[in-house]
């Protein structure tokens, strides 16, 4: 089966095309793949019986299917997904007032592997399609309509870069969604080369750094990716995307009580948001049992927080969501591994 989800609506005229069907019959079934109720093709209105039919018959037109969910007390969905090959990804809707944001993942686990993260503790197991990062939006929009994407879910998108991409675009078609670019941004914990292209291919987009650390001595022992590619490595390859790109980056920091919040660490982390101007988020631990980490008290993450600002960095202490299910990245997938 093609990765119907993972089509622009130009690439579903040219598949009709490529079988000698008519160039509307594919719009037609593009069309159709955004409607709440579609389960198969069959499902679609307009689109021949006979043709809806064999199309079924080759395979499922879904890209995921409901393992498990978790919605929290304040609104929070984490929902489960199992792929045809019976891989499980994660992804959360985050709802509030003005905006419904929706956090997906890129991979089945992760190979960055940092260590107050579940995603990364077995490794990378595979890339997910275009056509299955998109579906984890689509199936959060269906509940309420979706304003922002963060790719801060499970996996390194950089590491699977092309298929990021496609998503994103295939999400910004103004006959889909037709969400803008500024409506996405993606997180990254250092990819040279990759950070320089993003900057090339979608300059709208917004870059999110996940930083954890300003020296190479304490970033090496929480990131392992540092130790491929050193700090200032990757701050060159963000120097260069800053040079193309008129867009704010940000600064993304989980604060760990006894590992990343001294002074020493503060002033690093206010010199690197001077460099790029960028807005720090400081994210307080989210507990992860099968780690080492402590979560730092509210007034541990103020002042650092307030110090970080004393030396010139702009922040914001993100407000933890979810904390009454399995809210940190991986956690739900892992424990139903676990159980199975």
């Amino acid at each position: 089966m093609p990765d119907w989800f993972g089509m622009t609506l130009a690439e579903a005229k040219t598949w009709a095309t490529s079988l000698g069907l008519p160039a509307f019959r594919g719009e037609q079934l593009w069309r159709g793949l955004w409607r709440p109720t579609t389960t198969k093709v069959a499902d679609i209105p307009g689109l021949p019986k006979d043709l809806g039919a064999r199309l079924d018959a080759a395979g499922e037109l879904l890209p995921a299917v409901l393992e498990q969910e978790q919605e929290s007390r304040d609104g929070t969905v984490k929902s489960l997904l199992k792929l045809p090959d019976g891989k499980l990804v994660e992804c959360v809707g985050i709802p509030t007032a003005e905006r419904h944001t929706v956090c997906i993942s890129t991979q089945v686990g992760c190979a960055v592997g940092c260590t107050f993260c579940a995603s990364g503790q077995n490794g990378v197991e595979r890339d997910l399609t275009a056509g299955e990062i998109v579906y984890q939006v689509l199936y959060h929009h269906h509940r309420r309509p979706v304003t922002n994407v963060v790719f801060m879910g499970s996996g390194e998108p950089l590491f699977n870069y092309d298929h990021v991409i496609k998503a994103i675009r295939v999400l910004a078609e103004p006959e889909g969604l037709g969400l803008g670019r500024r409506r996405f941004t993606v997180s990254t914990s250092g990819v040279p080369k990759r950070i320089r292209q993003l900057g090339i291919d979608e300059p709208q987009v917004t870059l999110a750094f996940s930083l954890h650390a300003a020296d190479d001595e304490t970033r090496s022992k929480i990131v392992p990716l540092n130790k491929r590619w050193p700090l200032e490595e990757v701050l060159q390859a963000m120097d260069d995307y800053a040079n193309v790109v008129n867009r704010r980056m940000t600064l993304e920091y989980v604060c760990l009580s006894e590992a990343n919040m001294t002074d020493f660490h503060a002033g690093g982390l206010a010199s690197i948001a001077r460099r790029f101007h960028a807005h720090i988020n400081l994210i307080p631990f989210n507990p992860v049992t099968e780690t080492h980490h402590k979560r730092p008290s509210p007034d541990q993450v103020n002042r650092f927080g307030a110090l970080v600002e004393e030396m010139g960095g702009h922040i914001t202490i993100r407000g933890q969501r979810g904390a009454d299910i399995d809210a940190a990245c991986g956690q739900l997938r892992k424990r139903v591994l676990e159980n199975r």
